[in-house]
Protein backbone atom coordinates (compact mmCIF):
# COMPACT_ATOMS: atom_id res chain seq x y z
CA UNK A 1 0.00 0.00 0.00
CA UNK A 2 1.31 3.52 -0.95
CA UNK A 3 2.70 5.44 2.03
CA UNK A 4 1.49 8.79 0.50
CA UNK A 5 2.31 10.84 3.82
CA UNK A 6 5.48 9.50 4.89
CA UNK A 7 6.64 9.89 1.24
CA UNK A 8 5.38 13.59 0.25
CA UNK A 9 6.72 14.39 3.90
CA UNK A 10 10.22 12.81 3.17
CA UNK A 11 10.07 14.48 -0.66
CA UNK A 12 9.08 17.80 0.40
CA UNK A 13 11.82 17.65 3.18
CA UNK A 14 14.95 16.60 0.64
CA UNK A 15 13.31 19.08 -1.82
CA UNK A 16 15.27 21.63 -1.37
CA UNK A 17 18.64 20.19 -0.83
CA UNK A 18 18.08 18.22 -4.34
CA UNK A 19 16.61 20.97 -6.63
CA UNK A 20 18.95 22.46 -8.66
CA UNK A 21 18.64 25.77 -9.96
CA UNK A 22 18.28 26.67 -13.57
CA UNK A 23 19.22 29.23 -15.57
CA UNK A 24 16.70 28.39 -18.46
CA UNK A 25 14.03 25.99 -18.34
CA UNK A 26 13.11 23.68 -21.64
CA UNK A 27 9.36 23.38 -21.94
CA UNK A 28 7.99 19.98 -20.41
CA UNK A 29 5.21 17.90 -22.03
CA UNK A 30 2.01 17.95 -20.24
CA UNK A 31 0.83 14.84 -18.71
CA UNK A 32 -3.04 13.72 -19.25
CA UNK A 33 -5.28 15.49 -17.40
CA UNK A 34 -3.08 18.72 -17.18
CA UNK A 35 -3.43 20.62 -19.98
CA UNK A 36 -2.92 24.34 -19.71
CA UNK A 37 -5.40 26.18 -18.46
CA UNK A 38 -7.64 29.32 -19.54
CA UNK A 39 -4.71 30.54 -22.24
CA UNK A 40 -5.41 34.02 -23.25
CA UNK A 41 -4.04 35.92 -25.68
CA UNK A 42 -1.40 38.78 -24.92
CA UNK A 43 -3.47 41.89 -23.63
CA UNK A 44 -2.48 45.17 -23.15
CA UNK A 45 -1.42 45.90 -19.30
CA UNK A 46 -4.61 47.29 -17.39
CA UNK A 47 -4.39 51.25 -16.98
CA UNK A 48 -3.88 51.71 -13.00
CA UNK A 49 -6.60 51.35 -10.91
CA UNK A 50 -8.79 49.19 -13.41
CA UNK A 51 -9.10 45.28 -13.83
CA UNK A 52 -10.19 43.24 -17.63
CA UNK A 53 -11.54 40.53 -17.80
CA UNK A 54 -8.76 39.46 -20.67
CA UNK A 55 -6.18 39.96 -17.79
CA UNK A 56 -7.95 38.98 -14.69
CA UNK A 57 -6.83 35.26 -14.69
CA UNK A 58 -3.11 36.16 -14.94
CA UNK A 59 -3.17 39.27 -12.34
CA UNK A 60 -4.67 36.77 -9.97
CA UNK A 61 -2.19 33.79 -10.26
CA UNK A 62 0.57 36.58 -9.95
CA UNK A 63 -0.51 38.36 -7.04
CA UNK A 64 -2.37 36.31 -5.10
CA UNK A 65 -0.75 35.18 -2.57
CA UNK A 66 -2.50 32.03 -2.22
CA UNK A 67 -1.86 31.19 -5.38
CA UNK A 68 1.79 32.13 -5.40
CA UNK A 69 2.41 29.82 -2.58
CA UNK A 70 0.62 26.93 -4.30
CA UNK A 71 2.49 27.82 -7.41
CA UNK A 72 6.30 28.25 -5.32
CA UNK A 73 5.54 24.11 -3.81
CA UNK A 74 4.30 23.09 -7.37
CA UNK A 75 8.01 24.49 -8.54
CA UNK A 76 9.69 22.75 -5.64
CA UNK A 77 7.84 19.65 -6.39
CA UNK A 78 8.66 20.20 -10.27
CA UNK A 79 12.35 20.95 -9.98
CA UNK A 80 13.40 17.65 -8.02
CA UNK A 81 16.49 15.82 -9.14
CA UNK A 82 14.89 12.32 -8.59
CA UNK A 83 18.59 10.77 -9.96
CA UNK A 84 19.99 13.17 -7.24
CA UNK A 85 17.75 12.07 -4.43
CA UNK A 86 18.54 8.40 -5.25
CA UNK A 87 21.91 8.46 -4.87
CA UNK A 88 21.28 10.81 -1.70
CA UNK A 89 19.16 7.81 0.28
CA UNK A 90 21.13 5.24 -1.20
CA UNK A 91 24.48 7.18 0.60
CA UNK A 92 22.24 7.77 3.54
CA UNK A 93 20.87 3.85 3.64
CA UNK A 94 24.67 2.46 3.44
CA UNK A 95 25.60 4.80 6.23
CA UNK A 96 22.93 3.58 8.64
CA UNK A 97 24.31 0.14 7.72
CA UNK A 98 27.73 0.74 8.34
CA UNK A 99 26.61 2.48 11.99
CA UNK A 100 24.55 -0.50 12.63
CA UNK A 101 26.75 -3.07 11.88
CA UNK A 102 29.84 -1.18 14.44
CA UNK A 103 26.71 -1.00 17.31
CA UNK A 104 25.88 -4.76 16.76
CA UNK A 105 29.80 -5.64 16.88
CA UNK A 106 30.10 -3.51 19.91
CA UNK A 107 26.79 -5.38 21.47
CA UNK A 108 25.05 -1.67 21.55
CA UNK A 109 21.40 -1.49 20.91
CA UNK A 110 20.67 -0.57 17.19
CA UNK A 111 16.82 -0.76 17.49
CA UNK A 112 16.27 3.05 17.10
CA UNK A 113 18.93 2.98 13.62
CA UNK A 114 16.47 -0.15 12.45
CA UNK A 115 14.00 2.19 12.02
CA UNK A 116 15.19 5.09 10.56
CA UNK A 117 17.06 2.24 8.14
CA UNK A 118 13.33 0.78 7.24
CA UNK A 119 11.66 4.09 6.96
CA UNK A 120 14.73 5.50 4.46
CA UNK A 121 14.57 2.03 2.63
CA UNK A 122 10.85 1.78 1.92
CA UNK A 123 11.01 5.58 0.17
CA UNK A 124 14.32 4.03 -0.99
CA UNK A 125 11.94 1.34 -3.12
CA UNK A 126 9.30 3.32 -3.84
CA UNK A 127 11.59 6.10 -5.70
CA UNK A 128 13.32 3.54 -7.72
CA UNK A 129 9.69 1.88 -8.41
CA UNK A 130 8.69 5.12 -9.45
CA UNK A 131 6.17 5.19 -6.68
CA UNK A 132 7.59 8.22 -5.66
CA UNK A 133 7.36 9.80 -9.07
CA UNK A 134 3.91 8.59 -9.51
CA UNK A 135 2.93 10.33 -6.18
CA UNK A 136 4.66 13.82 -6.59
CA UNK A 137 2.76 13.98 -10.02
CA UNK A 138 -0.65 13.66 -8.35
CA UNK A 139 0.39 16.01 -5.75
CA UNK A 140 1.14 18.79 -8.09
CA UNK A 141 -2.01 18.00 -10.09
CA UNK A 142 -3.74 18.13 -6.39
CA UNK A 143 -1.86 21.97 -5.87
CA UNK A 144 -2.92 23.06 -9.71
CA UNK A 145 -6.59 22.58 -8.64
CA UNK A 146 -6.43 24.50 -6.14
CA UNK A 147 -4.48 27.58 -8.00
CA UNK A 148 -7.32 27.03 -10.36
CA UNK A 149 -9.90 27.18 -7.97
CA UNK A 150 -8.84 29.76 -6.55
CA UNK A 151 -8.11 31.76 -10.21
CA UNK A 152 -12.03 30.53 -10.71
CA UNK A 153 -13.22 32.27 -7.49
CA UNK A 154 -11.59 35.81 -8.34
CA UNK A 155 -13.81 35.36 -11.65
CA UNK A 156 -16.76 34.85 -9.53
CA UNK A 157 -15.91 38.05 -7.75
CA UNK A 158 -15.65 39.77 -10.93
CA UNK A 159 -18.52 38.82 -12.54
CA UNK A 160 -20.44 38.96 -9.37
CA UNK A 161 -19.34 42.58 -9.02
CA UNK A 162 -19.88 43.47 -12.83
CA UNK A 163 -23.64 42.22 -11.82
CA UNK A 164 -24.09 44.47 -8.60
CA UNK A 165 -23.02 47.35 -10.35
CA UNK A 166 -25.75 46.52 -12.99
CA UNK A 167 -28.01 46.56 -10.13
CA UNK A 168 -26.96 49.83 -8.54
CA UNK A 169 -27.23 51.22 -12.21
CA UNK A 170 -31.01 50.14 -12.24
CA UNK A 171 -31.61 51.26 -8.89
CA UNK A 172 -30.09 54.61 -9.41
CA UNK A 173 -32.22 55.10 -12.41
CA UNK A 174 -35.56 53.95 -10.55
CA UNK A 175 -34.78 56.90 -8.18
CA UNK A 176 -34.60 59.29 -11.00
CA UNK A 177 -38.02 58.00 -12.02
CA UNK A 178 -39.21 58.65 -8.45
CA UNK A 179 -37.63 62.08 -8.83
CA UNK A 180 -39.66 62.75 -11.55
CA UNK A 181 -42.68 61.52 -10.42
CA UNK A 182 -42.50 63.32 -7.27
CA UNK A 183 -42.00 67.01 -8.55
CA UNK A 184 -44.94 66.18 -10.49
CA UNK A 185 -46.84 64.74 -7.32
CA UNK A 186 -45.76 67.70 -5.18
CA UNK A 187 -47.28 70.12 -7.77
CA UNK A 188 -50.35 68.17 -8.70
CA UNK A 189 -50.31 68.40 -4.45
CA UNK A 190 -50.02 71.86 -4.54
CA UNK A 191 -53.33 72.28 -7.37
CA UNK A 192 -55.52 70.23 -4.97
CA UNK A 193 -55.44 66.86 -7.15
CA UNK A 194 -53.24 64.55 -4.76
CA UNK A 195 -53.29 64.47 -0.98
CA UNK A 196 -50.46 65.01 1.31
CA UNK A 197 -50.80 61.47 2.22
CA UNK A 198 -49.97 60.38 -1.46
CA UNK A 199 -46.66 62.21 -1.54
CA UNK A 200 -45.53 61.15 1.83
CA UNK A 201 -46.04 57.49 0.51
CA UNK A 202 -43.77 58.27 -2.38
CA UNK A 203 -41.24 59.89 -0.63
CA UNK A 204 -41.14 56.93 1.52
CA UNK A 205 -40.33 54.80 -0.89
CA UNK A 206 -37.97 57.17 -1.87
CA UNK A 207 -36.18 56.95 1.57
CA UNK A 208 -36.28 52.87 1.35
CA UNK A 209 -34.74 52.99 -2.38
CA UNK A 210 -31.53 55.40 -1.36
CA UNK A 211 -30.99 53.25 1.76
CA UNK A 212 -30.63 50.15 -0.26
CA UNK A 213 -28.41 51.76 -2.87
CA UNK A 214 -26.58 52.83 0.13
CA UNK A 215 -26.37 48.38 1.43
CA UNK A 216 -25.80 48.15 -2.21
CA UNK A 217 -22.62 50.12 -2.56
CA UNK A 218 -21.39 49.13 0.72
CA UNK A 219 -21.36 44.99 -0.50
CA UNK A 220 -19.42 46.33 -4.04
CA UNK A 221 -16.60 48.23 -1.78
CA UNK A 222 -16.41 45.00 0.59
CA UNK A 223 -16.28 42.67 -3.08
CA UNK A 224 -13.69 45.03 -4.94
CA UNK A 225 -11.28 45.15 -1.81
CA UNK A 226 -11.90 40.94 -1.69
CA UNK A 227 -10.77 41.14 -5.79
CA UNK A 228 -7.82 44.09 -5.02
CA UNK A 229 -6.00 41.49 -2.45
CA UNK A 230 -6.31 38.89 -4.49
CA UNK A 231 -4.93 40.99 -7.34
CA UNK A 232 -1.79 42.13 -5.12
CA UNK A 233 -2.94 45.57 -5.07
CA UNK A 234 -3.93 47.91 -1.90
CA UNK A 235 -7.20 47.27 -1.26
CA UNK A 236 -9.22 50.27 -1.26
CA UNK A 237 -12.56 49.49 -2.69
CA UNK A 238 -12.34 51.58 -5.62
CA UNK A 239 -11.00 49.60 -8.72
CA UNK A 240 -12.84 49.41 -11.40
CA UNK A 241 -13.63 47.04 -13.35
CA UNK A 242 -13.82 46.76 -17.60
CA UNK A 243 -16.98 45.25 -19.33
CA UNK A 244 -17.23 41.88 -20.45
CA UNK A 245 -15.79 41.15 -23.75
CA UNK A 246 -18.83 41.44 -26.04
CA UNK A 247 -20.81 38.71 -28.23
CA UNK A 248 -19.03 39.50 -31.78
CA UNK A 249 -15.15 39.45 -29.78
CA UNK A 250 -15.47 36.32 -28.16
CA UNK A 251 -13.40 33.30 -29.36
CA UNK A 252 -16.51 30.44 -28.47
CA UNK A 253 -16.55 27.11 -30.84
CA UNK A 254 -19.87 25.49 -30.30
CA UNK A 255 -19.18 22.49 -28.17
CA UNK A 256 -18.71 18.29 -28.60
CA UNK A 257 -20.78 17.01 -25.31
CA UNK A 258 -18.98 13.63 -25.91
CA UNK A 259 -15.63 14.53 -26.50
CA UNK A 260 -15.75 17.41 -24.08
CA UNK A 261 -16.81 15.31 -21.08
CA UNK A 262 -14.19 12.73 -21.94
CA UNK A 263 -11.63 15.56 -21.73
CA UNK A 264 -13.18 16.93 -18.54
CA UNK A 265 -13.30 13.39 -17.12
CA UNK A 266 -9.18 13.41 -17.68
CA UNK A 267 -8.94 16.73 -16.47
CA UNK A 268 -10.40 16.33 -13.24
CA UNK A 269 -8.07 15.82 -9.86
CA UNK A 270 -11.79 14.79 -7.88
CA UNK A 271 -12.30 11.53 -10.16
CA UNK A 272 -8.34 11.70 -9.77
CA UNK A 273 -8.02 11.38 -6.42
CA UNK A 274 -11.10 8.67 -6.00
CA UNK A 275 -9.15 6.41 -8.75
CA UNK A 276 -6.07 6.72 -6.30
CA UNK A 277 -8.02 5.93 -3.09
CA UNK A 278 -9.87 2.62 -5.42
CA UNK A 279 -6.06 2.06 -6.50
CA UNK A 280 -5.03 1.70 -2.73
CA UNK A 281 -7.64 -0.33 -1.56
CA UNK A 282 -7.49 -2.78 -4.33
CA UNK A 283 -3.59 -2.76 -3.09
CA UNK A 284 -4.73 -3.17 0.73
CA UNK A 285 -6.85 -6.73 -0.84
CA UNK A 286 -3.86 -7.98 -2.44
CA UNK A 287 -1.61 -7.77 0.26
CA UNK A 288 -4.08 -9.11 2.49
CA UNK A 289 -4.53 -12.22 0.55
CA UNK A 290 -0.60 -12.23 0.12
CA UNK A 291 -0.42 -12.37 3.99
CA UNK A 292 -3.08 -14.33 4.89
CA UNK A 293 -1.96 -16.76 7.12
CA UNK A 294 -5.35 -18.85 7.84
CA UNK A 295 -9.13 -18.32 9.79
CA UNK A 296 -7.65 -16.79 12.60
CA UNK A 297 -6.98 -13.32 10.06
CA UNK A 298 -10.08 -13.79 7.82
CA UNK A 299 -10.94 -10.76 9.65
CA UNK A 300 -8.31 -8.87 8.28
CA UNK A 301 -8.65 -10.36 4.76
CA UNK A 302 -12.99 -9.84 5.56
CA UNK A 303 -12.03 -6.06 6.15
CA UNK A 304 -9.88 -5.08 3.24
CA UNK A 305 -12.45 -6.68 0.93
CA UNK A 306 -15.13 -4.24 2.33
CA UNK A 307 -13.08 -1.36 1.82
CA UNK A 308 -12.37 -2.21 -1.53
CA UNK A 309 -15.96 -2.63 -2.25
CA UNK A 310 -16.87 0.69 -0.76
CA UNK A 311 -13.91 2.25 -2.72
CA UNK A 312 -15.39 0.95 -5.81
CA UNK A 313 -18.91 2.10 -4.96
CA UNK A 314 -17.84 5.61 -3.71
CA UNK A 315 -15.50 5.91 -7.49
CA UNK A 316 -18.69 4.72 -9.05
CA UNK A 317 -20.76 7.45 -7.15
CA UNK A 318 -17.97 9.96 -8.35
CA UNK A 319 -17.96 9.40 -12.00
CA UNK A 320 -21.94 9.98 -11.78
CA UNK A 321 -21.59 12.76 -9.60
CA UNK A 322 -18.88 14.27 -12.10
CA UNK A 323 -21.17 13.35 -15.44
CA UNK A 324 -24.24 14.94 -13.78
CA UNK A 325 -22.77 18.29 -13.07
CA UNK A 326 -20.90 18.61 -16.29
CA UNK A 327 -24.65 17.75 -18.30
CA UNK A 328 -26.27 20.76 -16.09
CA UNK A 329 -23.13 23.05 -17.30
CA UNK A 330 -23.19 22.10 -20.37
CA UNK A 331 -27.23 22.37 -21.00
CA UNK A 332 -27.01 25.55 -19.01
CA UNK A 333 -25.08 26.87 -22.50
CA UNK A 334 -28.57 26.72 -24.52
CA UNK A 335 -30.62 28.06 -21.71
CA UNK A 336 -28.61 30.96 -21.12
CA UNK A 337 -28.84 31.32 -25.36
CA UNK A 338 -32.13 31.55 -25.64
CA UNK A 339 -32.72 33.83 -22.92
CA UNK A 340 -30.48 36.15 -24.52
CA UNK A 341 -32.27 35.92 -27.62
CA UNK A 342 -35.33 36.37 -25.92
CA UNK A 343 -33.60 40.15 -24.41
CA UNK A 344 -32.94 40.71 -27.62
CA UNK A 345 -36.00 40.85 -29.39
CA UNK A 346 -37.46 42.41 -26.09
CA UNK A 347 -35.02 45.16 -26.21
CA UNK A 348 -35.78 46.07 -30.14
CA UNK A 349 -39.67 46.10 -29.42
CA UNK A 350 -39.05 48.36 -26.49
CA UNK A 351 -36.83 50.67 -28.78
CA UNK A 352 -39.84 50.70 -31.43
CA UNK A 353 -42.28 52.24 -28.44
CA UNK A 354 -39.73 54.32 -27.62
CA UNK A 355 -39.47 55.94 -31.48
CA UNK A 356 -43.38 55.62 -31.66
CA UNK A 357 -43.36 58.05 -28.46
CA UNK A 358 -40.29 60.37 -29.49
CA UNK A 359 -42.97 60.89 -32.74
CA UNK A 360 -45.70 61.35 -30.89
CA UNK A 361 -43.96 63.89 -28.17
CA UNK A 362 -42.12 66.08 -31.31
CA UNK A 363 -45.98 66.01 -32.96
CA UNK A 364 -47.48 67.31 -29.74
CA UNK A 365 -49.18 64.28 -29.73
CA UNK A 366 -47.95 62.73 -26.03
CA UNK A 367 -46.01 64.25 -23.23
CA UNK A 368 -42.54 64.41 -22.46
CA UNK A 369 -43.33 61.92 -19.51
CA UNK A 370 -44.50 58.84 -21.97
CA UNK A 371 -40.88 59.89 -23.77
CA UNK A 372 -39.53 59.22 -20.68
CA UNK A 373 -41.08 56.21 -19.29
CA UNK A 374 -40.36 54.84 -22.94
CA UNK A 375 -36.97 55.73 -22.16
CA UNK A 376 -37.16 54.08 -19.16
CA UNK A 377 -38.50 50.71 -20.21
CA UNK A 378 -35.40 50.82 -22.83
CA UNK A 379 -32.76 51.36 -20.39
CA UNK A 380 -34.68 48.49 -18.16
CA UNK A 381 -34.51 46.19 -21.28
CA UNK A 382 -30.67 46.86 -22.04
CA UNK A 383 -29.91 46.41 -18.43
CA UNK A 384 -31.62 42.53 -18.85
CA UNK A 385 -29.80 42.28 -21.83
CA UNK A 386 -26.58 42.84 -20.51
CA UNK A 387 -27.49 40.85 -18.00
CA UNK A 388 -28.47 37.88 -20.21
CA UNK A 389 -25.44 38.19 -21.97
CA UNK A 390 -23.25 37.99 -18.76
CA UNK A 391 -25.44 34.79 -17.97
CA UNK A 392 -24.34 33.40 -21.19
CA UNK A 393 -20.84 34.11 -21.15
CA UNK A 394 -20.25 33.03 -17.10
CA UNK A 395 -22.33 29.47 -18.41
CA UNK A 396 -19.40 29.18 -21.61
CA UNK A 397 -16.64 30.13 -18.84
CA UNK A 398 -17.87 27.38 -16.57
CA UNK A 399 -17.66 25.11 -19.22
CA UNK A 400 -14.40 26.33 -20.48
CA UNK A 401 -13.26 25.54 -17.24
CA UNK A 402 -15.33 22.03 -16.42
CA UNK A 403 -13.37 20.68 -20.17
CA UNK A 404 -9.89 22.16 -19.60
CA UNK A 405 -9.18 21.74 -16.05
CA UNK A 406 -12.02 18.84 -14.54
CA UNK A 407 -13.14 22.07 -12.69
CA UNK A 408 -17.01 22.21 -12.29
CA UNK A 409 -19.34 25.16 -10.93
CA UNK A 410 -22.49 26.11 -10.51
CA UNK A 411 -24.32 26.13 -13.63
CA UNK A 412 -26.50 29.34 -12.76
Amino acid sequence: MRRRIALLLAVLTLAGTLAAPALAAEPEEEEEGQEAVQEQPQTQPDPEGTVSWENLDQRIREGSLSALILSENITGLEDIDYDQMYEYLRKQINGIATAQWYITLMGGDSSSLDQAYDSLRDTFEDLKDGVTQEDNADLVWQLEDTVNQVVAGGETVYLTLLDLERQAQDGQRGLDTLDRNLEQLRLREQLGQVSQQTVAELEQTRSETVSQLSVLDASIRQLKMQLETMLGVTPTGEITLAALPQPGESDWEEPDYEEDLAAAKAASWTLRDAQNTLDDAKETWDDAQKDYRGPDEGYLLQMAEHTWNAAELTYQSAVETFENSFRSVYDALATNEETLESAQSTLAWQQTLLDTAQRKYELGLAAKSEVDAAQDEVDAAQSTLDGAWQDLFTARNNYRWAVQAGLLQSAS
